[in-house]
């Protein structure tokens, strides 16, 4: 297989769509995220008889994100299979040693979510990605990606700090938008506006004085 190409769930060779992005990764960082998603997608992700799959888009330089993730899903369905993704071959090569399979895999892809035999995520996480794309392409990147979900999935997008104490994310179904959380302890914020520069990439330079979200 050439090096710049993936398995397809037909057994062809695909190009991964997108591009390597920074990969700055910390443990803990999503931890916001992840407990909203534990929340909010919990009864879809038990509704299947079949073990749901999520996956972590663009887990970074290090696998950490992708691991606390399935940690976390696990408390609402322990079969939950997570699957992480990177455009970057080095960067999955470097967390093979933390996969557990069936319950947590590693490979090679991007925006195409290459899953086995066409399946369709419950859950698509892709978190501090589009930031760094410009935001004439996010419309194109959430459409491929709500394309990839299960009938009642979800994609949930968005940017934190370093750290993960301030968090904007934006949850999508198949049909489009659903919601947006801004996650954040209020005594660390002087104002409303510290969290502007968290805002995803499809909202952040529309946060102006009468400009609608």
């Amino acid at each position: 297989m050439a090096a710049s190409d993936t398995p397809s769930s037909r057994g062809r060779s695909v190009r991964p769509v997108g591009t390597i992005t920074r990969g700055t990764t910390n443990t803990n960082r999503l931890r916001r995220m992840d407990r909203w998603i534990a929340y909010a997608a919990g009864r879809a992700l038990r509704a299947p008889a079949a073990p749901p799959v999520a996956v972590d888009l663009g887990y970074g330089a290090a696998p950490w994100t992708a691991v606390e993730l399935a940690a976390r899903l696990r408390a609402v369905r322990a079969d939950v299979r997570v699957v992480g993704i990177e455009i970057d071959p080095a960067r999955v090569a470097a967390a093979l040693p933390m996969a557990e399979p069936p319950l947590l895999e590693f490979r090679r892809g991007g925006f195409e979510v290459p899953l086995d035999g066409g399946t369709r995520a419950q859950l698509i996480r892709a978190a501090n990605v589009l930031r760094q794309y410009d935001e004439d392409q996010v419309a194109e990147v959430w459409a491929r990606l709500c394309g990839r979900l299960a009938p009642d999935g979800l994609l949930v997008e968005g940017t934190c700090d370093e750290v993960g104490r301030r968090h904007v994310w934006v949850a999508l179904g198949p049909e489009g938008p659903r919601t947006v959380t801004f996650a954040a302890r209020l005594a660390d914020l002087e104002r409303p506006s510290d969290l502007a520069e968290r805002l995803p990439k499809a909202l952040i330079h529309h946060n102006v004085p009468g400009r609608p979200v």
